[in-house]
């Protein structure tokens, strides 16, 4: 598999749907490409304004599904990603460099450049038949959404679910997409196992707000009826406050909690805002 070098958009304004405005450099590619003005003329629609950016899926070949970490400042210690890249396009995620190690940018091209690991179930399956495997709880992701607008389709995240519900494996999922509310089934029967815990990510209850900086999440209403949802099947699911921006949600924290107890929370945690690396960029822009 090849990968382009990112291009940075030199394009102002903002990019209809998504959460980037600009590809900024990738720290390891000691070549940049910057679009001319000719090239940029082209990326302009008549009326001046910038074009969309289509979303791209390609076949991710890895040959594992789970992934260690020995963080303390992680409360889990294995995790699995179905996909790499997000399409919510949350301006200010924590995980966007991570696609600097495919040779892409960190800003567009992690929320239009998708890998799919099509075959997350099988290998999740091979994982846990390991006579060495120990059972322990898995998170859901640790890196990016499982329920980002592609598992519609793809389903891979449901695939997982599947698979941990055969062998009763423990799981603990963030999302802050409606999506999950799909797979209600299977929560249900690791429910009644004890073996799953849902946390509904909501960052603000400003709609404005939430879809500049989260374009293509649910929005807070979908996701507060998400944990009712999820409530009213028995699933045990809280709310995650991430991340707490200051000077723009920070005051929201307490009605964002009041909200989602209403909703049918059973706990609550949060996150304050770190901007890594190019995610710095990509959020002030």
């Amino acid at each position: 598999m090849s990968y382009a070098l990112p291009i940075h958009s030199l394009i102002p304004g903002h990019t209809p749907g998504r959460g980037a405005t600009a590809n900024p450099a990738n720290r390891f590619e000691p070549i940049e490409l910057l679009a001319d003005g000719e090239t940029l003329d082209h990326d302009l629609r008549a009326d001046r304004s910038p074009a969309r950016v289509r979303t791209q899926v390609f076949r991710d070949v890895s040959r594992t599904i789970i992934a260690y970490n020995d963080s303390p400042d992680l409360g889990f210690n294995a995790s699995i990603n179905p996909y790499r890249g997000c399409e919510h396009g949350c301006s200010y995620c924590y995980a966007r460099p991570y696609h600097e190690y495919l040779g892409l940018s960190a800003g567009l091209d992690f929320e239009t450049k998708i890998f799919a690991k099509l075959d997350a179930a099988g290998l999740l399956r091979g994982e846990l038949r390991k006579k060495g495997w120990q059972p322990q709880t898995l998170a859901m992701c640790g890196v990016t959404d499982a329920y980002q607008p592609v598992e519609r389709q793809l389903k891979l995240a449901r695939g997982c679910l599947e698979v941990l519900a055969e062998f009763r494996n423990p799981v603990g999922i963030v999302t802050k997409n409606h999506l999950v509310t799909r797979d209600i089934d299977l929560l249900k029967s690791l429910a009644a196992q004890q073996a799953v815990s849902v946390y509904v990510s909501v960052t603000s209850l400003n709609t404005e707000i939430a879809m500049k900086m989260e374009p293509r999440a649910s929005s807070p209403a979908r996701r507060l009826d998400a944990i009712a949802q999820l409530r009213d099947a028995g699933v045990p699911v809280g709310v995650l406050v991430s991340p707490v921006v200051p000077g723009l949600t920070d005051e929201e924290v307490p009605s964002i909690v009041a909200s989602a107890a209403a909703a049918g929370a059973g706990w609550a945690g949060l996150i304050p805002l770190r901007l890594p690396g190019a995610v710095e960029d990509v959020f002030l822009r």
